[in-house]
């Protein structure tokens, strides 16, 4: 017998997405200088960063986007970050936002926060599409937040279960069938 495939759950729609990030947006556009950083924390928030950059880069700003890998989950497992090789230095006195998928423990984001200060970034700030801070483990400041969700297991906007469910426009949550 196959086992159950998982059920997903819509949380926002698209539409409602695409609002949030708008919003977002226009909070960066009047907070930031016009030549920016975003650092992308990758996979997952490679949508989101998009999103915002092509966002700020019609209003006018200079963005520059990097990506820098944190591998944080295994299925559904949360495990240590493992941060790939990046230039900390390609941050020093720049206007600098870090960009991640999800807050939820704290560990990844504070993990890159952590090798960009000593860099010396002329402002450093975070933009995260969803918080989950029920299971926060390390307090982390998060800038600019589009949605605070409970505990669940969310997919879709850039958000995967094993690589599944990224390219989902609307933001939805991972059910497991039941036994």
């Amino acid at each position: 017998m196959n086992p159950r495939p998982p059920e997903l759950h819509a949380l926002h729609d698209a539409a409602t997405v695409q609002a949030r990030i708008d919003v977002l947006a226009r909070a960066l556009d009047q907070d930031a200088p016009r030549d920016l950083l975003l650092v992308v924390i990758e996979e997952g928030a490679r949508y989101f960063a998009e999103q915002l950059q092509s966002r700020l880069q019609r209003a006018g700003h200079d963005v520059e986007s990097r990506g820098l890998r944190a591998r944080r989950s295994r299925g559904t497992t949360l495990v240590q970050p493992e941060l790939g090789a990046f230039e900390a230095s390609a941050v020093t006195d720049r206007w600098v936002v870090v960009v991640d998928d999800i807050a939820d423990e704290g560990l990844t984001m504070n993990a890159v926060l952590h090798i960009l200060r000593p860099a010396r970034p002329r402002s450093l700030r975070t933009a995260v599409l969803v918080d989950k801070p029920v299971n926060r483990r390390s307090r982390v400041r998060l800038d600019y937040v589009g949605f605070t969700v409970p505990d669940l297991w969310i997919v879709g906007c850039g958000m995967d279960l094993d690589g599944c469910h990224r390219e989902l426009e609307e933001l939805t949550y991972y059910a497991p069938p039941e036994e």
